[in-house]
């Protein structure tokens, strides 16, 4: 990846994910703290996923502008919350370029995993949205972790396009 600040934060993720992983294995799928995790768990991947895209798009369009671009960038990227969801990646990548919306979505469409990439995203989302709303996910450790790392082969595909 080109934006190593962004690389970083998935290494993280990923570390804390396959921690869980290994508690859970520790205490069995049945052990009470098992839900807990796993919830977690997609709060931390599908947190991690949002986090990522925007950064890379906010990273890019700030390096060597003025301070009022950081500013509007802050605010209006950085700190506003937005499910990472396909259709919202390509929102925000046409709000500053109609052409990084194009290339993206072509390096999404042209790849064998395209369809995995959407189910994770979309299931990622849901599952999070779900337990936030007060439901109870049905995704397990596995699907997690699945999901997690088919978006950050989006985000590996994002950064190629952001940083041309």
């Amino acid at each position: 990846m080109n934006n190593t600040n962004v690389e970083q934060i998935l290494k993280s993720c990923q570390e804390d994910l396959d921690q869980t992983l290994a508690l859970i294995n520790k205490h069995g799928s049945f052990d009470n703290i098992v839900p807990y995790l796993t919830k977690y768990a997609i709060i931390r991947s599908c947190g991690t996923i949002e986090m990522a895209f925007k950064t890379v798009i906010a990273d890019f369009c700030c390096y060597r502008t003025k301070k009022q671009i950081h500013t509007f960038i802050q605010k209006q990227v950085r700190d506003n919350s937005c499910n990472p969801s396909y259709s919202n990646i390509c929102e925000l990548l046409k709000n500053f370029d109609e052409n990084w919306k194009k290339d993206f979505k072509a390096k999404i469409n042209a790849h064998d995993n395209k369809d995995k990439f959407m189910t994770s995203l979309d299931s990622l989302v849901a599952a999070r949205n779900e337990f936030a709303h007060g439901g109870n996910p049905k995704s397990s450790i596995q699907d997690i972790i699945f999901y997690f790392q088919n978006g950050m082969q989006v985000i590996e595909i994002l950064d190629s396009v952001i940083t041309r």
